[in-house]
Formats: structure tokens, C-alpha cells, sequence
């Protein structure tokens, strides 16, 4: 099978799923209303790549992702079905991205048979395991800490169009470590904000709130269409926002 046809047969089996099963985020699904061809993408927490294909397959040749994932190991089976990140017009990145760079320490909790990677976090200025205490342990592993704004520097962007970031609490320190990016760039912004794992980080879902809109950033949440909102929903976790 060519190449691209394998890659859109699986981006249109991942929307498939979106709409059908509750486990897939139904946000995949608009992201077709936000990506243009050409566009340049950072996925932020890309894990098996769910998203990272859907915007590889939007972008099109013209166009990058970036995605960006510090721990090699996670969803290792969903990523060999998947192949994400070997789309042509993909960069993978093994690091992950806060409000400094250098080197961090990724938390990463223990199930019961294996490691929990998709709740892992970036145990930088945190008080405690937060939402992760209700697992057997952890365990800690040492990883390359960049900012958005390097990332954006290193690659020589000229342009940043839209940016995913899921990093279970720690998305603040992401937009921090990105705010030239985001000021000189605008781009279109899909955020997960869920109280449960900020609040480890000692912000609340406000300040991130905050920061977006003194940045001139309107909300919206995904229902049959990206529809405004001006308050955090119950039963939502991803929350897009785009420059007014």
C-alpha cells in the first residue's frame, strides 16, 4: 500500500474512532475546521500520536508538526500501529517542554503490570503526586527539558499556527516557557485543563485562564462545532482558544 494512502486510512480510522468511542477525544474530530494546508503544528504530550497523525494528514506536504514527547516508552504499542511520527512532514522530539529548559525529572506512575505513562508529569516546582497518589508508586525518569520558544528559536519558525498541549497539569508552565511564541505567532491553542492534576503544580485553572485572555485568547469547547464559552465546563477537559 503507498505510503500516504496507509497514513490517510489510519488519520481516517483515528476520526472514526473519535466519534464512536468515548476513550478517543472528541476534539480530533474539529480539528479539521482549525488546520489549513501549510499549517506549522506543535503537538505537546503527543504520546502515541493520536494527534500528531490527524495534524500531519491536515498540514499536508507543505506544512510541519513537531511533535514532542520526552518518554520514549509510552503507548510503545499504539505507536508502532499508529506510525505517527514517521509522516513526512513530522519532527519528532524526545524532550519535553516547561517554563525553563534544561534538564527535569519526569514523574511516571506504576499500574498494576506496568507503567502509567499517559498520567506522567514534570515533576518541576510541584508539592506532591497530586492526582497520581491514587497509584501503587512511581517511578522517576531523567529527561531533556526545552521551552516552546526554544523549540521555535531551534527550528527556525517564522510562522506557529496552532499548538496541542496535554501535559497533565503542567500546560501553564508550557505557555510560559512559550509566551514570545504565542505573543509574535497568535497561533490557535487546544489545551487540557483539569483542576485534579494542576493543583499539584500550586496554580488553579484560573491562572491559566488568565494568562490567556490578558493575552487576548476567547475560549471555545468542542459540541457538534467549536462553540464559545466564557467558564470551564463539568465533563470537559480540552478547551480550545483562539486570538480575538
Amino acid at each position: 500500500m503507498p505510503y500516504l494512502n496507509r497514513r490517510s486510512i489510519t488519520a481516517a480510522a483515528v476520526n472514526g474512532l473519535a466519534r464512536r468511542i468515548p476513550y478517543v477525544e472528541k476534539e480530533l474530530i474539529g480539528l479539521s475546521e482549525l488546520i489549513a494546508p501549510g499549517s506549522v503544528c506543535v503537538d505537546v504530550g503527543s504520546a502515541a500520536g493520536l494527534y500528531t497523525l490527524t495534524l500531519s494528514q491536515l498540514a499536508g506536504p507543505g506544512g510541519q508538526v513537531h511533535s514532542v514527547e520526552p518518554l520514549p516508552f509510552a503507548h510503545t504499542v499504539w505507536s508502532r500501529v499508529l506510525r505517527a511520527r514517521d509522516g513526512r512532514n513530522v519532527r519528532p522530539h524526545v524532550l519535553a517542554l516547561g517554563a525553563e529548559p534544561g534538564r527535569g525529572t519526569m514523574s511516571v506512575p506504576m499500574g498494576r503490570y506496568q507503567p502509567v505513562s499517559s498520567r506522567s508529569f514534570l515533576a518541576w516546582k510541584t508539592d506532591g503526586l497530586g492526582s497520581n497518589a491514587e497509584f501503587r508508586g512511581e517511578i522517576e525518569v531523567m529527561v531533556e527539558v526545552d521551552t516552546l520558544d526554544g523549540l521555535c528559536a531551534r527550528n527556525s519558525l517564522t510562522r506557529l499556527d496552532f499548538v496541542k498541549i496535554d501535559v497533565e497539569g503542567g500546560e501553564l508552565d508550557v505557555l510560559r516557557g512559550g509566551e514570545h511564541a504565542v505573543e509574535s505567532f497568535r497561533p490557535t491553542l487546544l489545551i487540557e485543563i483539569e483542576a485534579r492534576h494542576i493543583t499539584r503544580y500550586q496554580h488553579s485553572p484560573d491562572d491559566v485562564l488568565n494568562w490567556l485572555s490578558q493575552r487576548g485568547y476567547a475560549m471555545y469547547i468542542w459540541h457538534n462545532g467549536w462553540q464559545r464559552c466564557t467558564t470551564l465546563c463539568a465533563h470537559v477537559n480540552n478547551y480550545m482558544f483562539r486570538p480575538c
